[in-house]
Protein backbone atom coordinates (compact mmCIF):
# COMPACT_ATOMS: atom_id res chain seq x y z
CA UNK A 1 0.00 0.00 0.00
CA UNK A 2 1.22 3.49 -0.85
CA UNK A 3 1.09 6.04 1.96
CA UNK A 4 -1.35 8.95 1.44
CA UNK A 5 0.26 12.21 0.30
CA UNK A 6 -0.92 15.73 0.98
CA UNK A 7 -2.97 17.08 -1.96
CA UNK A 8 -2.90 13.78 -3.81
CA UNK A 9 -5.69 11.85 -5.51
CA UNK A 10 -5.63 8.08 -6.12
CA UNK A 11 -7.55 6.64 -9.05
CA UNK A 12 -7.66 2.84 -8.94
CA UNK A 13 -8.20 1.23 -12.31
CA UNK A 14 -7.48 -2.29 -11.04
CA UNK A 15 -5.78 -3.98 -8.11
CA UNK A 16 -2.30 -3.77 -9.62
CA UNK A 17 -2.29 -0.20 -11.02
CA UNK A 18 -2.63 3.03 -9.13
CA UNK A 19 -2.35 6.43 -10.80
CA UNK A 20 -1.05 9.15 -8.54
CA UNK A 21 -1.77 12.80 -9.37
CA UNK A 22 -0.03 15.12 -6.96
CA UNK A 23 -0.51 18.88 -7.20
CA UNK A 24 3.15 19.30 -6.36
CA UNK A 25 4.24 17.55 -9.56
CA UNK A 26 1.27 18.08 -11.87
CA UNK A 27 1.92 21.35 -13.77
CA UNK A 28 -0.78 22.08 -16.40
CA UNK A 29 1.23 24.97 -17.86
CA UNK A 30 3.73 22.47 -19.22
CA UNK A 31 1.10 21.22 -21.67
CA UNK A 32 0.43 24.67 -23.15
CA UNK A 33 4.03 25.91 -23.08
CA UNK A 34 5.02 24.69 -26.61
CA UNK A 35 1.95 26.28 -28.18
CA UNK A 36 2.44 29.45 -26.15
CA UNK A 37 6.06 29.80 -27.27
CA UNK A 38 5.12 29.15 -30.91
CA UNK A 39 2.30 31.69 -30.69
CA UNK A 40 4.59 34.34 -29.22
CA UNK A 41 7.08 33.81 -32.03
CA UNK A 42 4.64 33.72 -34.94
CA UNK A 43 2.26 36.40 -33.64
CA UNK A 44 4.10 38.38 -31.01
CA UNK A 45 7.15 39.25 -33.12
CA UNK A 46 5.18 40.63 -36.13
CA UNK A 47 2.87 42.60 -33.82
CA UNK A 48 5.86 44.12 -32.03
CA UNK A 49 7.54 44.98 -35.33
CA UNK A 50 4.36 46.61 -36.65
CA UNK A 51 4.09 48.61 -33.43
CA UNK A 52 7.74 49.70 -33.63
CA UNK A 53 7.57 50.61 -37.34
CA UNK A 54 4.46 52.73 -36.76
CA UNK A 55 6.67 55.33 -35.06
CA UNK A 56 8.87 55.74 -38.14
CA UNK A 57 8.59 57.27 -41.57
CA UNK A 58 9.42 54.21 -43.68
CA UNK A 59 9.16 54.21 -47.45
CA UNK A 60 8.79 50.87 -49.21
CA UNK A 61 11.15 51.73 -52.03
CA UNK A 62 13.68 53.53 -49.82
CA UNK A 63 14.30 50.95 -47.11
CA UNK A 64 17.18 51.79 -44.80
CA UNK A 65 16.33 55.50 -44.59
CA UNK A 66 13.85 55.28 -41.72
CA UNK A 67 13.16 58.47 -39.78
CA UNK A 68 11.76 58.39 -36.25
CA UNK A 69 8.66 60.63 -36.10
CA UNK A 70 7.05 59.49 -32.84
CA UNK A 71 3.25 59.68 -32.76
CA UNK A 72 2.96 61.64 -36.01
CA UNK A 73 1.54 58.66 -37.93
CA UNK A 74 -1.18 58.16 -35.31
CA UNK A 75 -1.99 61.86 -35.20
CA UNK A 76 -2.31 61.95 -39.00
CA UNK A 77 -4.37 58.78 -38.85
CA UNK A 78 -7.11 60.15 -36.61
CA UNK A 79 -7.22 63.36 -38.63
CA UNK A 80 -7.60 61.43 -41.89
CA UNK A 81 -11.25 61.42 -43.03
CA UNK A 82 -10.59 58.37 -45.24
CA UNK A 83 -9.47 56.40 -42.19
CA UNK A 84 -12.57 57.39 -40.22
CA UNK A 85 -14.77 56.31 -43.13
CA UNK A 86 -12.84 53.02 -43.35
CA UNK A 87 -13.56 52.31 -39.66
CA UNK A 88 -17.28 52.85 -40.21
CA UNK A 89 -17.29 50.68 -43.35
CA UNK A 90 -15.32 47.92 -41.60
CA UNK A 91 -17.66 47.84 -38.61
CA UNK A 92 -20.75 47.74 -40.86
CA UNK A 93 -19.17 44.98 -42.93
CA UNK A 94 -18.15 42.90 -39.87
CA UNK A 95 -21.49 43.27 -38.10
CA UNK A 96 -23.43 42.54 -41.29
CA UNK A 97 -21.43 39.38 -42.00
CA UNK A 98 -21.85 38.23 -38.39
CA UNK A 99 -25.62 38.71 -38.32
CA UNK A 100 -26.21 37.19 -41.75
CA UNK A 101 -23.92 34.18 -41.22
CA UNK A 102 -25.29 33.46 -37.75
CA UNK A 103 -28.90 33.76 -38.88
CA UNK A 104 -28.66 31.49 -41.91
CA UNK A 105 -26.33 29.06 -40.16
CA UNK A 106 -28.79 28.72 -37.29
CA UNK A 107 -31.79 28.31 -39.59
CA UNK A 108 -30.12 25.60 -41.68
CA UNK A 109 -28.75 23.82 -38.59
CA UNK A 110 -32.20 23.84 -37.00
CA UNK A 111 -33.72 22.47 -40.19
CA UNK A 112 -31.13 19.68 -40.55
CA UNK A 113 -31.44 18.70 -36.89
CA UNK A 114 -35.23 18.50 -36.94
CA UNK A 115 -36.82 15.15 -36.24
CA UNK A 116 -38.02 14.49 -39.80
CA UNK A 117 -34.74 15.44 -41.50
CA UNK A 118 -31.98 14.42 -39.09
CA UNK A 119 -29.96 11.38 -40.24
CA UNK A 120 -31.62 11.08 -43.66
CA UNK A 121 -29.98 11.19 -47.09
CA UNK A 122 -31.63 14.55 -47.61
CA UNK A 123 -29.83 15.92 -44.54
CA UNK A 124 -26.47 14.66 -45.80
CA UNK A 125 -27.06 16.24 -49.20
CA UNK A 126 -27.96 19.63 -47.75
CA UNK A 127 -25.01 19.48 -45.36
CA UNK A 128 -22.59 18.78 -48.22
CA UNK A 129 -24.19 21.52 -50.33
CA UNK A 130 -23.83 24.18 -47.63
CA UNK A 131 -20.27 23.18 -46.72
CA UNK A 132 -18.96 23.73 -50.28
CA UNK A 133 -18.24 27.48 -49.73
CA UNK A 134 -16.10 26.55 -46.71
CA UNK A 135 -13.50 24.85 -48.91
CA UNK A 136 -13.21 27.71 -51.41
CA UNK A 137 -10.55 30.36 -50.88
CA UNK A 138 -11.43 34.01 -50.34
CA UNK A 139 -10.05 35.07 -53.72
CA UNK A 140 -12.10 32.42 -55.53
CA UNK A 141 -15.19 33.57 -53.64
CA UNK A 142 -14.63 37.18 -54.69
CA UNK A 143 -13.89 36.34 -58.33
CA UNK A 144 -16.94 34.07 -58.57
CA UNK A 145 -19.09 36.81 -57.11
CA UNK A 146 -17.72 39.48 -59.46
CA UNK A 147 -17.84 37.48 -62.71
CA UNK A 148 -20.74 35.05 -62.32
CA UNK A 149 -23.09 36.27 -59.57
CA UNK A 150 -23.20 40.07 -59.43
CA UNK A 151 -22.06 41.07 -62.91
CA UNK A 152 -24.55 43.54 -64.41
CA UNK A 153 -24.64 41.85 -67.82
CA UNK A 154 -23.85 38.17 -67.28
CA UNK A 155 -24.47 37.65 -63.54
CA UNK A 156 -26.94 35.09 -62.23
CA UNK A 157 -28.74 37.59 -60.00
CA UNK A 158 -29.65 39.89 -62.89
CA UNK A 159 -30.53 36.87 -65.02
CA UNK A 160 -33.18 35.74 -62.54
CA UNK A 161 -34.37 39.31 -62.06
CA UNK A 162 -34.81 39.54 -65.83
CA UNK A 163 -37.11 36.52 -65.76
CA UNK A 164 -39.53 38.60 -63.68
CA UNK A 165 -39.24 41.67 -65.88
CA UNK A 166 -36.73 43.64 -63.82
CA UNK A 167 -33.90 45.50 -65.52
CA UNK A 168 -30.21 44.87 -64.90
CA UNK A 169 -28.88 46.34 -61.67
CA UNK A 170 -25.31 47.68 -61.39
CA UNK A 171 -24.51 45.85 -58.17
CA UNK A 172 -20.76 46.42 -58.06
CA UNK A 173 -20.61 49.95 -59.44
CA UNK A 174 -23.24 51.45 -57.14
CA UNK A 175 -21.91 53.06 -53.96
CA UNK A 176 -25.18 52.16 -52.19
CA UNK A 177 -25.22 48.49 -53.24
CA UNK A 178 -21.55 47.50 -53.29
CA UNK A 179 -21.18 47.13 -49.52
CA UNK A 180 -24.33 44.99 -49.04
CA UNK A 181 -23.16 42.84 -51.97
CA UNK A 182 -19.76 42.38 -50.30
CA UNK A 183 -21.48 41.45 -47.02
CA UNK A 184 -23.67 38.83 -48.73
CA UNK A 185 -20.73 37.37 -50.68
CA UNK A 186 -18.48 37.05 -47.63
CA UNK A 187 -21.34 35.69 -45.50
CA UNK A 188 -21.86 32.91 -48.06
CA UNK A 189 -18.33 31.77 -47.22
CA UNK A 190 -18.80 32.05 -43.43
CA UNK A 191 -22.21 30.38 -43.10
CA UNK A 192 -20.73 26.82 -43.13
CA UNK A 193 -18.67 27.61 -40.01
CA UNK A 194 -21.77 28.62 -38.07
CA UNK A 195 -23.72 25.69 -39.54
CA UNK A 196 -21.20 23.05 -38.47
CA UNK A 197 -20.86 24.35 -34.90
CA UNK A 198 -24.59 24.82 -34.40
CA UNK A 199 -25.47 21.44 -35.90
CA UNK A 200 -22.97 19.71 -33.62
CA UNK A 201 -24.25 21.65 -30.60
CA UNK A 202 -27.89 20.81 -31.35
CA UNK A 203 -26.96 17.13 -31.65
CA UNK A 204 -25.76 17.12 -28.01
CA UNK A 205 -29.11 18.18 -26.57
CA UNK A 206 -30.66 15.25 -24.64
CA UNK A 207 -33.57 13.60 -26.42
CA UNK A 208 -35.36 13.22 -23.11
CA UNK A 209 -35.56 17.00 -22.78
CA UNK A 210 -37.12 17.32 -26.22
CA UNK A 211 -39.54 14.45 -25.58
CA UNK A 212 -40.71 15.99 -22.32
CA UNK A 213 -41.37 19.27 -24.17
CA UNK A 214 -43.47 17.42 -26.73
CA UNK A 215 -45.47 15.78 -23.96
CA UNK A 216 -46.20 19.26 -22.60
CA UNK A 217 -47.64 20.17 -26.01
CA UNK A 218 -44.76 22.22 -27.46
CA UNK A 219 -44.38 22.30 -31.24
CA UNK A 220 -41.16 22.21 -33.26
CA UNK A 221 -40.77 26.01 -33.35
CA UNK A 222 -41.41 26.41 -29.63
CA UNK A 223 -38.99 23.60 -28.81
CA UNK A 224 -36.34 25.26 -30.96
CA UNK A 225 -36.74 28.73 -29.44
CA UNK A 226 -37.44 27.77 -25.81
CA UNK A 227 -35.37 24.61 -25.40
CA UNK A 228 -32.66 24.30 -28.04
CA UNK A 229 -31.52 27.92 -28.31
CA UNK A 230 -30.88 28.35 -24.56
CA UNK A 231 -28.93 25.08 -24.57
CA UNK A 232 -26.51 26.34 -27.25
CA UNK A 233 -26.24 29.90 -25.94
CA UNK A 234 -22.48 29.83 -25.49
CA UNK A 235 -21.97 28.27 -28.92
CA UNK A 236 -23.84 31.23 -30.40
CA UNK A 237 -21.70 33.72 -28.48
CA UNK A 238 -18.43 32.01 -29.37
CA UNK A 239 -19.19 31.64 -33.09
CA UNK A 240 -20.36 35.25 -33.37
CA UNK A 241 -17.03 36.41 -31.95
CA UNK A 242 -15.04 34.22 -34.36
CA UNK A 243 -17.04 35.40 -37.39
CA UNK A 244 -16.84 39.07 -36.36
CA UNK A 245 -13.07 39.03 -35.94
CA UNK A 246 -12.69 37.15 -39.24
CA UNK A 247 -14.87 39.64 -41.13
CA UNK A 248 -13.20 42.64 -39.46
CA UNK A 249 -9.85 41.79 -41.03
CA UNK A 250 -11.20 40.49 -44.36
CA UNK A 251 -9.15 41.52 -47.38
CA UNK A 252 -9.24 38.96 -50.19
CA UNK A 253 -12.98 38.82 -50.84
CA UNK A 254 -13.45 42.60 -51.00
CA UNK A 255 -10.27 43.20 -52.99
CA UNK A 256 -11.18 40.63 -55.65
CA UNK A 257 -14.87 41.62 -55.64
CA UNK A 258 -14.91 45.44 -55.64
CA UNK A 259 -11.31 46.61 -55.17
CA UNK A 260 -12.47 49.02 -52.39
CA UNK A 261 -14.74 50.90 -54.75
CA UNK A 262 -16.87 52.50 -55.93
CA UNK A 263 -16.12 55.84 -54.26
CA UNK A 264 -14.44 53.98 -51.34
CA UNK A 265 -17.82 52.49 -50.33
CA UNK A 266 -16.09 49.16 -49.58
CA UNK A 267 -12.76 50.58 -48.44
CA UNK A 268 -12.26 48.56 -45.26
CA UNK A 269 -9.22 48.97 -43.00
CA UNK A 270 -7.32 45.98 -44.40
CA UNK A 271 -7.58 47.45 -47.92
CA UNK A 272 -6.38 50.78 -46.60
CA UNK A 273 -3.32 49.06 -45.10
CA UNK A 274 -2.58 47.51 -48.51
CA UNK A 275 -3.14 50.78 -50.36
CA UNK A 276 -0.89 52.79 -48.04
CA UNK A 277 1.78 50.13 -47.66
CA UNK A 278 2.05 48.76 -51.23
CA UNK A 279 0.49 51.29 -53.61
CA UNK A 280 1.71 54.45 -51.88
CA UNK A 281 4.71 52.82 -50.19
CA UNK A 282 4.20 54.54 -46.83
CA UNK A 283 5.03 51.57 -44.62
CA UNK A 284 5.09 53.52 -41.35
CA UNK A 285 1.56 54.83 -41.91
CA UNK A 286 0.35 51.37 -43.01
CA UNK A 287 1.79 49.83 -39.83
CA UNK A 288 0.00 52.46 -37.74
CA UNK A 289 -3.30 51.46 -39.39
CA UNK A 290 -2.57 47.75 -38.90
CA UNK A 291 -1.71 48.17 -35.22
CA UNK A 292 -4.82 50.31 -34.70
CA UNK A 293 -6.87 47.47 -36.24
CA UNK A 294 -5.26 45.08 -33.77
CA UNK A 295 -6.15 47.34 -30.84
CA UNK A 296 -9.76 47.76 -32.01
CA UNK A 297 -10.26 43.99 -32.35
CA UNK A 298 -8.54 43.35 -28.99
CA UNK A 299 -10.73 45.89 -27.16
CA UNK A 300 -13.94 44.59 -28.80
CA UNK A 301 -12.98 41.00 -27.93
CA UNK A 302 -12.19 41.82 -24.29
CA UNK A 303 -15.43 43.80 -23.85
CA UNK A 304 -17.44 41.06 -25.59
CA UNK A 305 -15.96 38.32 -23.44
CA UNK A 306 -16.52 40.38 -20.29
CA UNK A 307 -20.17 41.04 -21.12
CA UNK A 308 -20.97 37.39 -21.80
CA UNK A 309 -18.50 36.05 -19.20
CA UNK A 310 -16.64 33.86 -21.67
CA UNK A 311 -13.63 31.95 -20.42
CA UNK A 312 -14.72 31.83 -16.79
CA UNK A 313 -14.84 28.50 -15.00
CA UNK A 314 -18.38 27.33 -14.46
CA UNK A 315 -20.03 29.57 -17.08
Amino acid sequence: MLPPLMGATFLKHDKSKVILMNKKYFKPWRFILPGLVLGLITLGVPIYQAFENSFYDIRLYRLGSEIFIGLENYMNLWNDPIFLIAIRVTLIFAVGCTVLSMLFGLIVAGFLSSENIRGTIKARFFMAFFIVPFVTTQVVTGVLGRLFIWDAEFGLVNYFLGLFGFGGVEWLTSSELALPVAIITNSWRLIPLALLVFYAALATIPESLIESSKIDGAGEFKIFTNVKLPMIKYHLIFVSLIIFTSAFREFDVIFSLTGRGPARSTNVLSLMVYQQGVSVGNMGYANAIAFTMFLIVAVITIVYMSIFKLGRVGT
